[in-house]
């Protein structure tokens, strides 16, 4: 079996995919170190002024609870980034709107406590900020909308007949609110637009990358894959192997029933190998598999592994199928081309000593 030389390396870069992965990462990261943060200053808070400040005694121990609790999930990340952001905001949000009615129509006068109004102010700024980046762009829309009405109904309440001076300040909270918000609405139009572009580079991506028939990498997939492996200077082992006489079973059975062969062939392997092992159709009817043995005998057990489950396989129409398999470790200096060679030239070999066996690479 002559050496077919392989596509051009992909090169080796984040897929879309692991983008998309490694941005929610980040967030969930930095949610995670302002909730650490944030806890001991509102502790301190509380404890400052809980007795002079109702609202202070009753709501902020609800929120110390509230930041435990989030900084467990964050931690735990089976439960989704997307709830916690949501739950986040809208309890946030509810409290911190309390503290401004709070101040509005509570506290005798508003002016001795501005400095808390703007502080509040700020803080939902900050949200705004971050339903942006939480939520799509109608959803944040719609949140910034709901929290600039609220804002500004209960400060024209509260200042309608009020002192001037500080309907003055109030409406200039406001106009900066609403400036906020609609610099974020534009900048969150370029963040949806972003996203349906990596959303379409994601699919385009595991089009490219996936066989259609078998649904497993394709040979380009491998590629970009192996060239990652050997990136790590690390040892692994690489398997080919190859369905033997699969021409005379397309010959005798029929296309459609040989593309069935290759698809239960994929799924034989599939099942004998580790979740960390990647296999992958090579092309035709050639698979690739990398694993991560590191000797020499337990690279060849698992390939004698392979050879004994694909013979044993009950394969549609009971048809008698047998594989044979080269196999080979990879070396300190090897390249892509120097470890697929020897891998290739052991699969020629156990097709030329009579089929459905392995062999190690040439010495």
């Amino acid at each position: 079996m002559p050496f077919d030389p392989p596509f051009l390396p992909h090169p080796s870069s984040e897929t879309p995919l692991e983008i998309t992965q490694h941005w929610e990462s980040r967030r969930r990261n930095f949610y995670l170190i302002a909730s650490l943060a944030g806890l001991p200053s509102i502790l301190a808070v509380w404890l400052q002024h809980r007795a002079d400040n109702p609202f202070i005694a009753l709501a902020y121990p609800f929120l110390i609870l509230a930041g435990i609790f989030w900084s467990a999930a964050l931690l735990w990340k089976r439960i989704p980034l997307a709830w916690i952001e949501r739950s986040v905001l809208t309890a946030v949000s509810l409290l911190f709107l309390g503290k401004l009615i709070y101040l509005w129509f509570l506290v005798p006068d508003p002016a001795h406590v501005w400095n808390e109004v703007e502080a509040v102010y700020w803080v939902i700024a900050i949200l705004l900020i971050i339903s942006h980046i939480a939520l799509d762009r109608r959803a944040a829309l719609g949140f910034s909308i709901a929290l600039l009405l609220l804002t500004t109904l209960s400060g024209a309440w509260r200042f309608w007949h009020g002192p001037a001076t500080l309907g003055v300040e109030f409406i200039r909270l406001e106009v900066r609110l609403v400036a906020i918000s609609f610099l974020l609405f534009v900048l969150a139009r370029t963040k949806d637009d972003f996203s349906r572009t990596l959303a379409a580079a994601n699919q385009m991506h595991q089009i490219a990358h996936t066989d259609s028939l078998t649904h497993l990498p394709n040979r380009r997939g491998l590629t970009q894959r192996l060239e990652d492996y050997l990136a790590r200077r690390r040892p692994f082992t690489i398997i080919l192997a190859d369905v033997d006489r699969f021409k005379l079973i397309n010959d005798t059975f029929g296309h459609e029933i040989g593309d069935i062969i290759l698809r239960e062939v994929g799924e034989c392997l599939q099942r004998q190998i580790r979740a960390e092992d990647v296999l992958g159709r090579w092309g035709g009817e050639e698979f690739l598999i990398l694993a991560t043995e590191e000797e020499a005998q337990s690279a060849l057990h698992l390939a004698q592994r392979l050879c004994e489950a694909i013979e044993t396989y009950g394969f549609d129409q009971n048809i008698p199928v047998t594989a044979s398999f080269g196999v080979t470790l990879s070396r300190e200096h090897d390249t892509f081309v120097s470890v697929i060679k020897r891998a290739d030239l052991a699969l020629y070999r156990a097709k030329n000593n009579g089929r459905n066996r392995v062999e190690w690479e040439a010495p």
